[in-house]
């Protein structure tokens, strides 16, 4: 009984197997065996095709993802060149002005050097440049920017240079009204105030709101002719014979980077 269970199904696989290779009684069998089991293999097949649709997104994700993340960085990188660009320009107008202004001296020659440090308050301003008496700075050398007088060395170490601001209250310069060459000598306002005063100039000189002061050269300290400071406003009620005159720096002090050491040619 059990071989005859056995063999059974053996026999009638045989007989079907020799059928479908003979003839085409089964083909019909077949075609609808395999429409009623379309959607299973439909269904069983989903999860794949869902995984591989997952994976192509993701790759174009992250794709899309490591593209953005180039073009910023580019992005970037163009920025800071661009920075970098437009300070250069800055820094070439800045020598274009400072170079410029040493024609203005011709009997003198010049270092150029950049601001290390600014120190400024209501009784002293200064400041620090990156050029000392290796490279030839001295005591009391003139200190230029573009547009006018900074101040005069005060201390000199090997590599760095203290300047003393024309502000400065204890800092003395001889000038003259470029006008008409009245003279006089400025000092630094022991104030908040970032300007000079002019005092004992008699009340019946030609001084006007806007006159330019410049370097007298009295005393051989500054170069002659060099500006210095603008008449901001007057004063003739602080001496009974004379006025004194409030000065503004010529030079912008709050934007200045580089400056020019003027030397006498003989050095």
């Amino acid at each position: 009984m059990r071989l005859l269970k056995l063999f059974v199904p053996i026999f009638l696989s045989i007989i079907l197997i020799v059928l479908d290779a003979r003839f085409s009684y089964l083909d019909s069998f077949k075609r609808f065996t395999l429409t009623l089991l379309s959607p299973i293999y439909l269904v069983v097949d989903l999860p794949s095709q869902v995984i591989d649709w997952v994976n192509d997104k993701g790759s174009e994700n992250e794709l899309l993802v490591s593209e953005n993340d180039y073009l910023e960085g580019q992005l970037i990188e163009l920025k800071a060149k661009l920075q970098t660009y437009n300070n250069l320009t800055l820094e070439n107008q800045k020598l274009s002005n400072l170079l410029e202004s040493s024609y203005l001296i011709p009997d003198h020659d010049v270092i150029l050097a950049r601001i290390k440090s600014i120190s400024q308050s209501r009784l002293s301003r200064k400041i620090v440049i990156n050029k000392g008496f290796n490279d030839g700075v001295k005591l009391s050398d003139l200190i230029i920017g573009s547009d006018g007088v900074v101040g005069q060395v005060t201390e000199v170490t090997p590599m760095y240079t203290t300047v003393r601001l024309l502000s400065d209250p204890t800092q003395y310069i001889p000038v003259k009204n470029a006008r008409n060459g009245i003279r006089g000598v400025t000092k630094g306002l022991a104030s908040n105030e970032r300007g000079m005063t002019l005092k004992y100039i008699p009340l019946d000189s030609d001084i006007k709101l806007g006159d330019i002061f410049v370097t007298s050269g009295i005393g051989n300290s500054y170069p002659t002719g060099y500006s210095v400071g603008r008449v901001s406003s007057i004063d003739e009620e602080q001496e009974p014979s004379f006025m004194t005159i409030f000065l503004e720096p010529m030079q912008n002090m709050n934007s200045l980077e580089l400056v020019l050491i003027v030397k006498e040619k003989n050095d």
